[in-house]
Parts: C-alpha cells; sequence; structure tokens
C-alpha cells in the first residue's frame, strides 16, 4: 500500500453465483452464518440472496453475491448503485472503506474497458475483488495480492468464491496425481482441476455470451540511471520500505504487530515502523532445539530498536502435530501449520489486528538464477565486475560449472547437481519421472491463501508482507542478478541489496547474519519420536494417496522403520500427512471418495 492512508478495513473475500434472467438483490454483508431474504427486479445478470449454510456450506440453485467479512464486523462497503455490486478481498485504506463515491466510480466504469482497467490499476496492489453489473461479472486480482477468486462458467451460468471448495458442488475433484504428488513433496501448487484463476494484475469478465481476459497491470522495471551502484539499490530500498509500511503505522492507536524470525527480512521491516513512530510488538515462533533457535537474534533486534518481543514456544513434542480446527481450502503443506497457530492464538488474543511479515524478501531481493554470465554481462561497474569473478572462483563451484554458467541459459542454482544438494526426502512416493522440476512462482502461492483464509482472517488478523509492495517490485526488477548475490571470501552473500539496506538500522550480527541454522530440526525429531503417528495417517489400508497411487505402501513403511531415513524425509512426510488430511476432510464435506 502506498496511499499512505491507514489500513482499517480487511475484507475475508467474496463468492457468488450468476445465472442469467435470475431475480436480483441488494448484495448481502456477512460473517460466517449470515442470513438474507430475497427481493429485486430481473434482469440478464440476476443476484438472489440466500441463506448460508445450506447444503454443507453450498448454495443452493439460483443467483447471489457475497461479500465475506472478519468476525465483529457488521457492515461492508456501501453499495449505492442499484443492481451494482463491489465486492473486494483484501485491505483498503480509512477513506476508501466508507466511501459511496469511491464503490459508484468503480462499478459504473466497469461498462467502460480503459476508464476501469485505468481505476483498477490506482487501487491497492494488495487488493483483489468482483465488479457485479447487470450486464457483466468481473473479476480481478491486484498485482500484489495473494487473494485468488476462483471461477467456474458453465451452460448453468457463472460461479466464483474466494474458497475452490464451493464450486464443487458436493463433487469430489479428479485431482491430477501429478498435483497432488507436488504438494506431498511440499510445492505449493493449486491442486484444483477445472477452475480458472488469475494471474497477478489480470482481470476476468463474463458477458452474457462471452468470456474475455485482459492484463490491467503489469510489474515494469523502474527507470534508473545505467550502473546504479549496490549503496543505491539499498538506499532506495530503505526508502520504498517505509513508503509501504506507513499505512500500517498509522493505524491511529491501534498496536501493529510483526512477524519476527532471525533473519534480515523481518528485521528491516520492523526497523522501517519504528522509523515511523508505530507502536509496535514483535511475534517469535520459538524453539527449545538449539540447531534451530534463532530467538537470540530477534532478541538482539528488538533491544536494538526498544520493541517488546513476545516468544511463542513451539508445541511440546507430545503433542499432536495435526491436531487443528482450522478448516483449509487447500492442503496446507509445509511443517510450520503448528506453530503458526499458536502465534495467531497469541495475536488475537493480544487484540492485534494487523500483523506484518517479512514475507517476499527472499523472492524479490535473492538470486533466483546466478552465474558468470550475470556478473560479466550485468549492468555492474568494472571494478565491482572483477571483485565478483574473483570471489566466484574461491565459492565451492567447481571451475567447469562455473564456465558452464558463462552461457544466458545456464544458472549455477539450475544445476542438477546443486539441486541434489537440497533435494528433501521423498523415498516414500511413487517417482514420478516425466514431472517438470519446480519453479518458483510469485503469481500464485495457496499456502499464502490458506493461512490467510483458515488462520488469520477467521481471528481478525490481516496478515500484511511490505516486501511485495508495487514499487519495491518494480525495484527489484530492475536489479541486476550480479547484485543478488555477491561471492566472498569463499562464501555466497544472498540479498545484498537488502542486507545494505539494513545496515544503518539493524545490529550488524543480525544483518550480516548468514544462515546456518537448522530450522527443520524440530520437525525431524518429531518425527523420529512419532513414527506411529505418520503410519497410522500414511501406512493404513484405507489411504488415500495409497490409493491413488501417490504413496508407495511398501516403502512408507520402510521409511518410517529407518531413523535415518526418517529424518532425511521428515519433512516430505508431513507435507504428506497433511495432503492426505486434507483429502479425507474434502470427502467429508462432499460425501464422496477420490476415484481409485
Amino acid at each position: 500500500m502506498t496511499s499512505g492512508e491507514p489500513l482499517v478495513a480487511d475484507f475475508a473475500g467474496c463468492s457468488g453465483r450468476a445465472v442469467p434472467g435470475g431475480p436480483r438483490s441488494g448484495v448481502p454483508q456477512h460473517g460466517p452464518h449470515g442470513r438474507n431474504e430475497p427481493n429485486g427486479p430481473q434482469g440478464p445478470y440476476g443476484y438472489r440472496v440466500m441463506e448460508i449454510g445450506a447444503r454443507n456450506g453450498l448454495p443452493r440453485a439460483g443467483c447471489c453475491a457475497f461479500q465475506w467479512l472478519r468476525p465483529g464486523v457488521l457492515e461492508g462497503l456501501p453499495q449505492p448503485v442499484p443492481d451494482c455490486f463491489l465486492l473486494l478481498s483484501g485491505p483498503l485504506p480509512r477513506r476508501r472503506s466508507s466511501s459511496a463515491d469511491f464503490v459508484e466510480r468503480i462499478v459504473r466504469a466497469a461498462e467502460f474497458p480503459q476508464t476501469f482497467t485505468d481505476l483498477l490499476a490506482q487501487l491497492p496492489a494488495e487488493l483483489s475483488g468482483c465488479v457485479v453489473t447487470p450486464e457483466r461479472v468481473v473479476i480481478f486480482r491486484g498485482l500484489t495480492s495473494p487473494d485468488q477468486i476462483f471461477f467456474r462458467r458453465s451452460r448453468a451460468g457463472v460461479e466464483w468464491s474466494s474458497d475452490p471448495r464451493d464450486l464443487l458442488d458436493g463433487r469430489f475433484p479428479e485431482f491430477d496425481r501429478e498435483t497432488l504428488w507436488r504438494s506431498c513433496r511440499g510445492e505449493d501448487v493449486f491442486v484444483y482441476p477445472g477452475l480458472g484463476r488469475l494471474r497477478s494484475g489480470q482481470l476476468v469478465a463474463f458477458d452474457p455470451e462471452a468470456t474475455w481476459t485482459q492484463q490491467y497491470e503489469r510489474t515494469t522495471p523502474m527507470a534508473l540511471p545505467r550502473r546504479t551502484t549496490l549503496r543505491e539499490y539499498a538506499r532506495l530500498t530503505y526508502d520504498l520500505l517505509l513508503d509501504e509500511t506507513r499505512p500500517y503505522a498509522g493505524c491511529g492507536d491501534r498496536r501493529v504487530g510483526i512477524l519476527l524470525s532471525g533473519g534480515v527480512d523481518s528485521a528491516t521491516v520492523l526497523a522501517a515502523l519504528v522509523d515511523h513512530g508505530a507502536d509496535v510488538i514483535a511475534y517469535h515462533m520459538g524453539t527449545d532445539d538449539p540447531s534451530a533457535d534463532e530467538s537470540g537474534y530477534a532478541r538482539q533486534v528488538c533491544r536494538h530498536l526498544r520493541v517488546p518481543l513476545v516468544t511463542v514456544e513451539r508445541a511440546s513434542e507430545d503433542e499432536d502435530y495435526f491436531s487443528t480446527g482450522a478448516d483449509f481450502p487447500h492442503p496446507f503443506n509445509h511443517v510450520w501449520l503448528r506453530s503458526l497457530e499458536r502465534v495467531a492464538d497469541r495475536v488475537a488474543a493480544d487484540g492485534v489486528h494487523i500483523l506484518t511479515s517479512g514475507l517476499e524478501g527472499d523472492m524479490l531481493f535473492g538470486p533466483l538464477r546466478y552465474g558468470l554470465h550475470d556478473i560479466v554481462a550485468g549492468d555492474v561497474r568494472r571494478r565491482e565486475k572483477l571483485r565478483m569473478l574473483q570471489g566466484l572462483l574461491a565459492t565451492r563451484w567447481e571451475l567447469s560449472r562455473i564456465l558452464r554458467s558463462a552461457r544466458p541459459s545456464y544458472s549455477l542454482y539450475a544445476d542438477q547437481a546443486a539441486l541434489d544438494e537440497v533435494e528433501l526426502g521423498s523415498d516414500f512416493l511413487i517417482p514420478h519421472p516425466d514431472a517438470a522440476p519446480e519453479t518458483d512462482d510469485l503469481d500464485y502461492a495457496p499456502q499464502e491463501q490458506t493461512l490467510n483464509l483458515g488462520l488469520w482472517r477467521p481471528r481478525g488478523i490481516h496478515l500484511a508482507k511490505p516486501w511485495g509492495g508495487r514499487d519495491l517490485r518494480r525495484l527489484a526488477a530492475r536489479i541486476p542478478d550480479a547484485y543478488r548475490l555477491i561471492p566472498y571470501g569463499g562464501r555466497t552473500i544472498d540479498k545484498p541489496v537488502l542486507r545494505l539496506a539494513a545496515s544503518h538500522r539493524l545490529p550488524p550480527d543480525v544483518w550480516r547474519h548468514y544462515g546456518r541454522t537448522w530450522l527443520g530440526s524440530p520437525d525431524e525429531n518429531w518425527c523420529l519420536r512419532h513414527a506411529e503417528v505418520l503410519a497410522r495417517i500414511l501406512g493404513g489400508p484405507d489411504t488415500r494417496l495409497t490409493a491413488l497411487g501417490i504413496v508407495d505402501p511398501v516403502r512408507i513403511h520402510e521409511v518410517l522403520a529407518d531413523p535415518r531415513a526418517l529424518r532425511r524425509n521428515a519433512e516430505n512426510l508431513l507435507c504428506s500427512a497433511m495432503v492426505e488430511l486434507f483429502l479425507r476432510d474434502l470427502e467429508g464435506k462432499t460425501g464422496h471418495a477420490p476415484r481409485r
């Protein structure tokens, strides 16, 4: 958010169904169990307000448009234009959230494509939404929004929802085996077949007889002078971060929270909030495992910036790793679920509604590719290039691989030998040899949306990621790859721009911190002590992943019986168990089992 207006409204999502010729009514604003009654005239696209919760939470046949609201919120956006609705998902500044003129300007512009796209590009980049008029339905997704509004068009009309399960019509999806296999390996993939979704800065419009998609905003590299220095990139980075954090720091007398790890990404966001004079409280996920303990860095940061620190300890080894009351629309294939759940409970208990984070710092400022070509052809001064080349020769990469990286198509980080070094164990999964390599995709993060819908927003918390702001993405798109990693003294220093941006505000031990902690150690130790739990979920005769040909029924027991294999496969075992539990939950909601 770059408007500088304080954030007060956070919309949890939206859903609806458009049926040609159906009755129409004013838009319902509701929480989890709202009820509204139908009224209104006929039209080409109509909307009928219906009871929420019928048929296991799925709407009955007909027309509807639902704006989801945070718990305790009774009113949403004003809807001043008859038979036209603006539905939102994400944060909105104070002035706009209460302005009927704001809503009217957007819904009336939907009839004029160029005016409409110009207005969408001026909205907060974290916002997604839907505009409904008698003539069309338009779904849009902001440039930095984590929120997808999924959609499907059929002969019966158009359906959309922030929760893909709303579009299943009570049927169990015919999941693609490779997609579920990737999810078991912890890859951030979309598992539902046949549903539409948008790229960042894109819209899709449904007219009565046609559907069309348009890119209304793109991340274009920021215009900067040639050979802009590393120090200048760092200065610009911190200045833009100040712009992005200003709305979260200006929330009146509300206290702002931050998820503080031991890294430089979240610590720099905290420094920017403190520079604004915000009342901040830091939350750190603690552990009693010395191999993964980063609390010392969090304490240093908070002591240096004079910010209170709350350490939320991980669940004990005797607690059920999978015990959760959350209702997730996607398989949450990440090992931090229980820890994040405990943090969310504490944040909500403290009355904190805005929680910032260091999310996307790695993706924007770290190396996605790197090699000799990036140094030689990079927009970098000659003296710096020479030093980088000398440093590259002193790294762990073999000379033959360094020379191969002189080709633009070859990256030292894409080399199979390099990938094998960090490959997580998946010995219990049936191999999928034709699967393409995993890719990093800023456009879609089901883990993030899952946490928003299943963890943060039900507790009245908005999770913000200032590093993902519109202008910071433009700056990151301009940074040469040679400035995303610097070889020095036999090491490779990642995110040098971000580190240098933090150097004037953080203790040297923090911004120079070279990550060597073993973050997976607590999860590995839990698996070593609870192999019987994993066997019950993944090794039983009724395991869905086995029936779908994803988990090998013999290899799973061999892995669980071998402590070394158990430790090596721990992360993917936990991810697979959560995919299995997701399938069972979906089976219970739809009343159908997956096809064998």
